[in-house]
């Protein structure tokens, strides 16, 4: 043994030299491989924390309400024509135009209707009828349905219904619904059935043919 150190020592010491090194590198290899494994994981867990924190961030979306116009009249404290979102009631009305008087007949109003653009609300007085033309809160549901449908052999109110409602009449498609509500925006409520001849499209010979399935109130 001591012959093989004594002729080979060099080339012992060389090997365990190598040896080493090899081990030393080695470590540094699959330490750096671990490393960078733990850094990629962190990477991945901080850009899942950001946009995690990113979407708590933002506001909510909410579904945008439309603003619409409703005339009150009859026996509140502050008769006029009010703003007023989609969503709300006829309570809500009431409240906006100051409550109702003492002489209101609150049984003749549905509080809970839902209020629809170009809507006019009559509160009447205790023992009085609506005036003829002038629908109260408790019969408007049956004139203008939110719901943009109409119950069979029911007629279509052309002052207050809405684009998919005016369809219902006959010879009336989307163009000549969307005619007809650009000429209440524009002139008003119509005064007669007749008046629809002024929208464009609509002549006689249509008027004749929806005439039966449609009203002014």
């Amino acid at each position: 043994m001591e012959k093989i150190w004594r002729d080979h020592k060099f080339m012992i010491i060389l090997l365990i030299i190598v040896a080493c090194l090899s081990l030393f590198f080695a470590y540094r290899h699959f330490s750096g491989l671990k490393a960078a494994e733990a850094l990629k994981t962190q990477d991945i867990f901080d850009q899942t924390q950001e946009s995690k924190t990113e979407e708590a961030g933002r506001p909510e979306q909410k579904t945008p309400v439309n603003e619409i116009v409703v005339d009150i009249k009859g026996e509140v404290n502050r008769p006029g024509i009010y703003r007023m979102k989609e969503t709300e009631r006829v309570s809500d009305a009431i409240n906006r135009a100051g409550g109702l008087t003492k002489k209101a007949d609150e049984d003749q109003i549905n509080l809970a209707q839902k209020v629809v653009d170009e809507m006019v609300i009559y509160i009447p007085e205790k023992g009085e009828k609506p005036p003829e033309g002038i629908p109260s809160a408790s019969t408007a549901p049956a004139q203008a349905p939110s719901s943009g449908e109409e119950s069979p052999g029911q007629k279509v109110n052309v002052n207050t219904a809405d684009e998919q409602t005016l369809q219902n009449l006959p010879g009336i498609g989307p163009s000549k619904a969307k005619a007809i509500i650009q000429y209440r925006q524009e002139k008003g409520p119509f005064k007669s059935l007749e008046e629809l001849t002024e929208v464009s499209g609509i002549g006689e010979k249509s008027l004749e043919q929806l005439k039966p399935s449609a009203t002014l109130h």
